[in-house]
Protein backbone atom coordinates (compact mmCIF):
# COMPACT_ATOMS: atom_id res chain seq x y z
CA UNK A 1 0.00 0.00 0.00
CA UNK A 2 1.15 3.56 -0.73
CA UNK A 3 2.95 5.35 2.06
CA UNK A 4 3.78 2.15 3.96
CA UNK A 5 7.20 0.87 4.90
CA UNK A 6 7.75 -2.84 4.22
CA UNK A 7 8.87 -4.76 7.30
CA UNK A 8 9.95 -8.40 6.90
CA UNK A 9 9.34 -10.74 9.82
CA UNK A 10 10.26 -14.37 10.44
CA UNK A 11 8.12 -16.42 12.83
CA UNK A 12 9.22 -19.78 14.23
CA UNK A 13 6.65 -22.22 15.65
CA UNK A 14 7.17 -25.25 17.91
CA UNK A 15 5.89 -27.15 20.96
CA UNK A 16 7.22 -28.65 24.16
CA UNK A 17 5.73 -31.67 25.92
CA UNK A 18 3.34 -32.48 23.08
CA UNK A 19 3.90 -36.25 23.24
CA UNK A 20 4.16 -36.41 27.01
CA UNK A 21 1.47 -37.40 29.51
CA UNK A 22 3.26 -35.09 31.92
CA UNK A 23 1.96 -31.53 31.99
CA UNK A 24 2.45 -28.80 31.02
CA UNK A 25 1.89 -28.90 27.26
CA UNK A 26 3.31 -25.77 25.68
CA UNK A 27 2.92 -24.25 22.25
CA UNK A 28 4.75 -21.13 21.20
CA UNK A 29 6.09 -18.89 18.48
CA UNK A 30 9.08 -16.57 18.23
CA UNK A 31 9.05 -13.48 15.99
CA UNK A 32 12.41 -12.17 14.77
CA UNK A 33 12.76 -9.26 12.33
CA UNK A 34 14.38 -10.55 9.16
CA UNK A 35 16.96 -7.76 9.27
CA UNK A 36 18.17 -9.18 12.59
CA UNK A 37 17.94 -12.80 11.51
CA UNK A 38 20.14 -12.22 8.46
CA UNK A 39 22.98 -10.66 10.42
CA UNK A 40 26.32 -12.44 10.25
CA UNK A 41 26.40 -13.36 13.95
CA UNK A 42 23.04 -15.15 13.59
CA UNK A 43 24.19 -16.90 10.44
CA UNK A 44 27.21 -18.09 12.42
CA UNK A 45 24.76 -19.77 14.81
CA UNK A 46 23.09 -21.47 11.85
CA UNK A 47 26.44 -23.01 10.97
CA UNK A 48 26.87 -24.24 14.54
CA UNK A 49 23.49 -25.98 14.77
CA UNK A 50 24.00 -27.73 11.45
CA UNK A 51 26.94 -29.55 13.01
CA UNK A 52 25.37 -30.17 16.43
CA UNK A 53 21.94 -31.67 17.11
CA UNK A 54 20.21 -29.94 20.02
CA UNK A 55 17.01 -30.70 21.88
CA UNK A 56 16.32 -29.36 25.35
CA UNK A 57 14.50 -32.52 26.44
CA UNK A 58 17.72 -34.50 25.88
CA UNK A 59 20.07 -32.12 27.70
CA UNK A 60 21.75 -33.86 30.64
CA UNK A 61 24.68 -31.57 31.37
CA UNK A 62 27.07 -32.37 28.52
CA UNK A 63 29.60 -29.51 28.46
CA UNK A 64 29.64 -29.19 24.66
CA UNK A 65 25.85 -29.02 24.51
CA UNK A 66 25.84 -26.54 27.38
CA UNK A 67 28.30 -24.28 25.61
CA UNK A 68 26.28 -24.41 22.38
CA UNK A 69 23.00 -23.66 24.17
CA UNK A 70 24.67 -20.86 26.09
CA UNK A 71 26.07 -19.32 22.90
CA UNK A 72 22.72 -19.45 21.07
CA UNK A 73 20.70 -17.95 23.90
CA UNK A 74 23.24 -15.24 24.75
CA UNK A 75 23.61 -14.19 21.11
CA UNK A 76 19.87 -14.12 20.47
CA UNK A 77 19.24 -12.20 23.67
CA UNK A 78 21.43 -9.37 22.42
CA UNK A 79 18.32 -8.48 20.41
CA UNK A 80 15.76 -9.30 23.10
CA UNK A 81 14.05 -5.91 22.81
CA UNK A 82 13.30 -6.61 19.12
CA UNK A 83 12.20 -10.25 19.50
CA UNK A 84 8.69 -11.23 20.61
CA UNK A 85 7.39 -14.54 21.94
CA UNK A 86 3.92 -15.93 22.64
CA UNK A 87 3.44 -19.07 24.74
CA UNK A 88 0.25 -21.06 25.37
CA UNK A 89 0.07 -23.54 28.23
CA UNK A 90 -2.95 -25.71 27.40
CA UNK A 91 -4.47 -28.80 28.96
CA UNK A 92 -4.34 -31.48 26.27
CA UNK A 93 -6.30 -33.97 28.35
CA UNK A 94 -9.33 -31.66 28.48
CA UNK A 95 -9.31 -31.21 24.70
CA UNK A 96 -9.09 -34.98 24.26
CA UNK A 97 -11.95 -35.53 26.69
CA UNK A 98 -14.16 -32.91 25.00
CA UNK A 99 -13.38 -34.32 21.55
CA UNK A 100 -14.67 -37.77 22.56
CA UNK A 101 -18.22 -36.47 22.34
CA UNK A 102 -17.64 -35.77 18.63
CA UNK A 103 -16.06 -39.03 17.52
CA UNK A 104 -19.32 -40.09 15.86
CA UNK A 105 -19.24 -36.88 13.80
CA UNK A 106 -15.53 -36.43 13.08
CA UNK A 107 -12.82 -38.51 14.84
CA UNK A 108 -10.13 -36.05 13.70
CA UNK A 109 -11.45 -33.16 15.80
CA UNK A 110 -8.93 -33.74 18.60
CA UNK A 111 -5.99 -32.92 16.32
CA UNK A 112 -7.94 -30.21 14.54
CA UNK A 113 -8.82 -28.52 17.82
CA UNK A 114 -5.18 -28.33 18.86
CA UNK A 115 -3.35 -27.74 15.60
CA UNK A 116 -5.74 -25.51 13.71
CA UNK A 117 -7.05 -23.10 16.33
CA UNK A 118 -4.20 -22.69 18.83
CA UNK A 119 -1.34 -22.03 16.33
CA UNK A 120 -3.48 -19.40 14.61
CA UNK A 121 -4.07 -17.54 17.88
CA UNK A 122 -0.43 -17.80 18.90
CA UNK A 123 0.95 -16.42 15.63
CA UNK A 124 -1.79 -13.79 15.26
CA UNK A 125 -0.78 -12.37 18.62
CA UNK A 126 2.67 -11.64 17.18
CA UNK A 127 1.29 -9.88 14.10
CA UNK A 128 -1.43 -7.58 15.36
CA UNK A 129 -1.16 -3.85 16.08
CA UNK A 130 1.97 -3.08 14.09
CA UNK A 131 0.57 0.28 13.01
CA UNK A 132 -0.84 1.71 9.82
CA UNK A 133 2.49 2.80 8.35
CA UNK A 134 4.01 -0.70 8.20
CA UNK A 135 3.32 -3.55 5.82
CA UNK A 136 4.51 -6.66 7.63
CA UNK A 137 5.54 -9.40 5.18
CA UNK A 138 5.76 -12.59 7.21
CA UNK A 139 7.47 -15.94 6.68
CA UNK A 140 6.50 -18.80 9.00
CA UNK A 141 8.84 -21.68 9.81
CA UNK A 142 7.32 -24.78 11.43
CA UNK A 143 9.39 -27.61 12.83
CA UNK A 144 8.80 -30.61 10.60
CA UNK A 145 6.69 -33.05 12.60
CA UNK A 146 4.15 -35.74 11.77
CA UNK A 147 1.38 -34.04 13.74
CA UNK A 148 1.49 -30.96 11.54
CA UNK A 149 1.48 -32.90 8.27
CA UNK A 150 -1.59 -35.00 9.08
CA UNK A 151 -4.31 -34.76 6.47
CA UNK A 152 -6.74 -33.26 8.98
CA UNK A 153 -4.23 -30.57 10.00
CA UNK A 154 -1.77 -29.64 7.19
CA UNK A 155 -0.56 -26.77 9.32
CA UNK A 156 1.83 -25.16 6.84
CA UNK A 157 -0.98 -24.99 4.28
CA UNK A 158 -3.91 -23.93 6.49
CA UNK A 159 -2.17 -21.47 8.82
CA UNK A 160 -1.36 -18.81 6.16
CA UNK A 161 -4.91 -18.79 4.85
CA UNK A 162 -6.44 -18.49 8.32
CA UNK A 163 -4.10 -15.65 9.26
CA UNK A 164 -4.52 -13.76 5.99
CA UNK A 165 -8.31 -13.94 6.44
CA UNK A 166 -7.82 -12.48 9.93
CA UNK A 167 -5.76 -9.65 8.44
CA UNK A 168 -8.50 -8.83 5.94
CA UNK A 169 -11.48 -8.71 8.28
CA UNK A 170 -9.60 -7.16 11.22
CA UNK A 171 -7.82 -4.59 9.06
CA UNK A 172 -4.33 -5.61 10.17
CA UNK A 173 -1.30 -4.64 8.07
CA UNK A 174 0.41 -8.00 7.77
CA UNK A 175 0.55 -10.58 5.03
CA UNK A 176 1.71 -14.20 5.29
CA UNK A 177 4.02 -14.60 2.32
CA UNK A 178 5.18 -18.16 3.00
CA UNK A 179 4.85 -21.02 5.47
CA UNK A 180 6.91 -24.19 5.43
CA UNK A 181 8.09 -27.19 7.41
CA UNK A 182 11.77 -27.18 8.31
CA UNK A 183 13.78 -30.18 9.60
CA UNK A 184 15.93 -29.96 12.71
CA UNK A 185 19.39 -28.38 12.39
CA UNK A 186 18.40 -26.06 9.54
CA UNK A 187 17.19 -22.85 11.16
CA UNK A 188 18.56 -21.45 14.42
CA UNK A 189 15.24 -19.70 14.95
CA UNK A 190 13.57 -23.09 15.34
CA UNK A 191 16.36 -24.34 17.59
CA UNK A 192 15.90 -21.22 19.72
CA UNK A 193 12.14 -21.63 20.14
CA UNK A 194 12.73 -25.31 21.01
CA UNK A 195 15.22 -24.32 23.71
CA UNK A 196 13.09 -21.47 25.06
CA UNK A 197 9.93 -23.57 25.29
CA UNK A 198 11.89 -26.37 26.95
CA UNK A 199 13.34 -23.93 29.47
CA UNK A 200 9.94 -22.39 30.16
CA UNK A 201 8.52 -25.87 30.74
CA UNK A 202 11.41 -26.62 33.11
CA UNK A 203 10.73 -23.38 35.01
CA UNK A 204 7.00 -24.12 35.35
CA UNK A 205 7.58 -27.70 36.53
CA UNK A 206 10.25 -26.73 39.06
CA UNK A 207 8.91 -23.46 40.48
CA UNK A 208 8.74 -23.63 44.26
CA UNK A 209 10.73 -26.87 44.52
CA UNK A 210 14.24 -27.66 45.62
CA UNK A 211 16.29 -28.03 42.43
CA UNK A 212 18.40 -30.70 44.07
CA UNK A 213 15.44 -33.06 43.76
CA UNK A 214 14.59 -35.23 40.77
CA UNK A 215 16.75 -36.83 38.11
CA UNK A 216 20.21 -35.71 37.13
CA UNK A 217 18.79 -34.46 33.82
CA UNK A 218 16.27 -32.31 35.65
CA UNK A 219 18.93 -30.93 38.00
CA UNK A 220 21.22 -30.07 35.09
CA UNK A 221 18.41 -28.38 33.19
CA UNK A 222 17.37 -26.31 36.21
CA UNK A 223 21.01 -25.42 36.92
CA UNK A 224 21.57 -24.13 33.38
CA UNK A 225 18.36 -22.10 33.41
CA UNK A 226 19.32 -20.47 36.71
CA UNK A 227 22.77 -19.58 35.34
CA UNK A 228 21.24 -18.12 32.18
CA UNK A 229 18.77 -16.06 34.22
CA UNK A 230 21.71 -14.18 35.70
CA UNK A 231 22.06 -12.59 32.27
CA UNK A 232 19.90 -9.45 32.40
CA UNK A 233 18.88 -9.73 28.73
CA UNK A 234 17.61 -13.29 29.12
CA UNK A 235 15.82 -12.52 32.38
CA UNK A 236 14.16 -9.46 30.86
CA UNK A 237 13.08 -11.42 27.79
CA UNK A 238 11.42 -14.22 29.79
CA UNK A 239 9.83 -11.74 32.16
CA UNK A 240 8.14 -9.99 29.24
CA UNK A 241 6.92 -12.92 27.13
CA UNK A 242 3.20 -13.08 26.46
CA UNK A 243 2.20 -16.13 28.48
CA UNK A 244 -1.31 -17.65 28.53
CA UNK A 245 -2.88 -20.61 30.27
CA UNK A 246 -6.00 -22.49 29.11
CA UNK A 247 -7.88 -25.27 30.86
CA UNK A 248 -11.56 -25.43 29.94
CA UNK A 249 -12.72 -21.85 29.62
CA UNK A 250 -13.87 -19.66 26.76
CA UNK A 251 -11.08 -17.14 27.32
CA UNK A 252 -7.34 -17.57 27.53
CA UNK A 253 -5.88 -16.28 30.77
CA UNK A 254 -2.86 -14.03 30.31
CA UNK A 255 -0.54 -14.38 33.27
CA UNK A 256 2.64 -12.67 34.42
CA UNK A 257 5.38 -15.22 33.75
CA UNK A 258 7.60 -13.39 36.20
CA UNK A 259 5.63 -15.12 38.97
CA UNK A 260 7.17 -18.44 37.89
CA UNK A 261 10.64 -16.91 37.65
CA UNK A 262 10.40 -15.58 41.18
CA UNK A 263 9.76 -19.07 42.57
CA UNK A 264 12.34 -21.08 40.66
Amino acid sequence: MNGQTVFNLNIFFDESGKNSSDRPHLMGALAIPEEIYLRSEIEDLNQIIRNKKLHWVDYKGDSRERNTIWKIIKQMMNYQELIKMNVFNYDQTIIKMNARDFTDVDPSLFFSSIYMKLPERIVYGLLRKFGTHLQVNTHIFIEDAEEYRKKEVQLAETLPKQLNVQAIYRGENYKIKSSKYVPKQQQVGLETIDLLLGMIRTIIKNSGFNNSEGSRKNREQVSLVIKLLKDSNFHSFLKNIKYYEWSNTYELNELDFNNYLNHL
